[in-house]
């Protein structure tokens, strides 16, 4: 009874945050290390944001927290992600940023153990006009060979005239992982934007990690004309990190350099570091 009670009190947030927003509120150590890439197969956490429907290929439970500052301010996260559950593999954070607060909720099933459906929902709330705003997104995840993911996500999914007037623009991600060699890992995301007006309709982000020793990661990526969580706009740039993976906790940190972005938004450089336990 427990159990079964747990997964329709997931279900009844889940709902109810969808019927209450820029397309990604949050971007940890390692997404930014990536240029922004990652989304065919998030690591931990990331999943609530990225790409929900991979969260079920993980079956572990995790609490993570994160500081991003950069030239304009400074934003914190705190992310909890059960994937262990049975029927329902589920996740939800919450992100202080300068301009406001938000909310992210994500959940997943996976079948034939190598493909994956997920939802996810996100609430902000504006500061000090205290407006809100609400979206979801769609995904899927197939783990093709042992060495390519593809996922798709569309993100943004009712975005009607009051989400775009927010800066909610629907937007379609096509993402793949490929294992190069056994230590290498390469990332592609791009994505579409049909309505969005502030400047190209399209872009990418690229990565690659590369496994320096067993448990410890080097990351470097690329974006172009993508979202940059921590600036609430899109732009271009290039990230730079490094990952420790321990048994039971990881440590992770990155430099962003923002070198363009759009409407004029201030660019600079983005310093993050992130904790995550896992069990």
């Amino acid at each position: 009874m427990k159990k079964t009670h747990r997964i329709g009190t997931l279900f009844l947030l889940f709902f109810l945050m969808i019927s209450g927003a820029n397309a990604v509120e949050f971007q940890s150590p390692r997404t930014l290390g990536l240029g922004g890439a990652g989304r065919a197969a998030p690591w931990l956490t990331d999943a609530i944001y990225l790409n929900p429907s991979f969260a079920s290929f993980s079956p572990i439970y995790t609490l993570s927290g994160t500081f991003t500052g950069f030239d304009q301010g400074r934003n914190y996260n705190f992310s909890v992600q059960d994937s262990r559950t049975e029927l329902l593999q589920a996740g939800v954070g919450f992100t202080k940023r300068e301009e406001n607060a938000a909310v992210n909720i994500g959940a997943s099933r996976a079948f034939a153990k190598k493909w994956g459906v997920g939802l996810g929902s996100k609430i902000l709330l504006d500061q000090p006009s205290n407006r809100m705003t609400a979206d979801f997104n769609v995904s899927g995840s197939v783990l093709a060979t042992e060495w390519l993911n593809i996922s798709l996500i569309v993100d943004n999914l009712i975005a009607n005239a009051d989400q775009r007037s927010r800066n909610l623009h629907r937007t379609l991600y096509a993402a793949t992982r490929l294992i190069a060699a056994r230590k290498i890992q390469l990332y592609f995301d791009p994505f579409f934007s049909p309505d969005y007006p502030g400047g190209s309709k399209g872009g990418f982000t690229a990565g690659a990690e590369i496994g320096m020793l067993e448990d410890l990661y080097l990351r470097i990526g690329r974006s172009v004309d993508a979202e940059i969580a921590h600036l609430n706009t899109r732009g271009s740039g290039y990230g730079i990190g490094v990952g420790w993976v321990g048994p039971k906790i990881s440590l992770e940190g990155a430099i962003h350099k923002t070198l363009s972005a759009h409407g004029g938004r201030p660019t600079g450089t983005a310093q993050s570091a992130a904790v995550q336990i896992y069990f």
